[in-house]
């Protein structure tokens, strides 16, 4: 009989009601195989209600085994089961307790460990914009956008400053902070400042060497001439441009840190202008000094004084 006419048999006689074949699932013939439809009653519960109400079980059959074969089969694939269901317990229970014991012991650790309040530094005004220390301890900064700019020019730029540029896109305004307004910026600071100020322009990638310049504060302007505009971050030089040597594109970065007043005395110095003579600056203040003392403009010495310091701290 072919299969096909054999299962068409049973669905009819499982319409007709016939036990057995109400018995059977389904077949799998290729296979040697047929599945079962089997009530899950045990011993004494033909007369419980809800034991009768109990789904009946699939079970897969091998025709080519007994009864007791098929038994033995399934009785074997549940050990099976269990037995792997038993090491994945352990193994889940051993995971949980090896976590458990390392969380025990750093939180004994943490606990056993001196908490030390960390003190934060608190931020220099000109650490928002791009800064580096020259070889002979001045301060320079440049800004990072057109605003930036505009906020260095109008707010930090004082009289005994310099201003760094380049005729390059993307040039940033460089100013640098002169602390010692009796003396011009060194020529060393000057380069240090107008090679910063290409690097950081449209010069780094396109590998160009040229050059900046630099000028004073009476120089730079925010006034445009009559009928043009200065978008911001822009302004306007007059006079002479004081243009630098050429240099190469080279960068570095260093680290910041502050040291102890003990070791502040074994520092002394290591910045200092190079080329420059004390000797030169003594006799320069003795000849001021035997100078008579004479007012500016209908001022005293004092008023010019204090209004050369109040130069000096704008913007600090």
């Amino acid at each position: 009989m072919d299969w096909r006419e054999l299962e068409a048999l049973i669905r009819e006689e499982r319409r007709a009601g016939n036990p057995v074949a109400g018995g059977i699932h389904s077949l799998q013939l290729d296979q040697n195989k047929i599945t079962l439809l089997l009530s899950n009653l045990l011993d004494g519960e033909e007369e419980d209600e809800a034991a009768l109400t109990r789904p009946a079980t699939k079970v897969q059959v091998d025709l080519a085994l007994s009864a007791y074969s098929n038994a033995a089969a399934h009785h074997a694939a549940r050990k099976r089961q269990m037995a792997k269901q038993e090491k994945t317990l352990a193994a889940h229970t051993e995971a949980l307790k090896a976590a458990e014991k390392k969380a025990a012991l750093q939180l004994a650790n943490l606990r056993n460990s001196a908490t030390t309040a960390q003190v934060v530094r608190k931020a220099a005004w000109f650490e928002r914009f791009h800064w580096f220390i020259s070889s002979e301890n001045y301060l320079v900064i440049s800004g990072r956008d057109a605003q930036q700019n505009e906020l260095i020019v109008k707010r930090y730029f004082r009289k005994e400053d310099v201003y760094v540029h380049a005729e390059l896109h993307g040039a940033s305004s460089t100013i640098i902070r002169n602390h010692d307004p009796s003396r011009p910026v060194p020529p060393l600071t000057l380069q240090q400042a107008g090679c910063a100020c290409v690097c950081r322009s449209r010069a780094w990638d396109s590998k160009v060497v040229t050059s900046a310049w630099w000028v004073h504060h009476h120089q730079v302007s925010k006034t445009a001439p009559t009928g043009e505009y200065l978008p911001t971050g822009s302004f306007m030089v007059r006079g002479k441009k004081n243009f630098l040597p050429p240099q190469g594109l080279v960068m570095g970065f260093g680290f910041m840190f502050k040291l102890e007043e003990s070791c502040i005395g074994h520092h002394a110095g290591e910045r200092a202008v190079r080329g420059y003579d004390e000797d030169d600056e003594e006799e320069q203040q003795q000849q001021q000094q035997q100078q008579p003392p004479q007012g500016v403009g209908g001022r005293g010495p004092s008023e010019a004084a204090s209004e050369a310091s109040a130069a000096a701290e704008d913007g600090d």
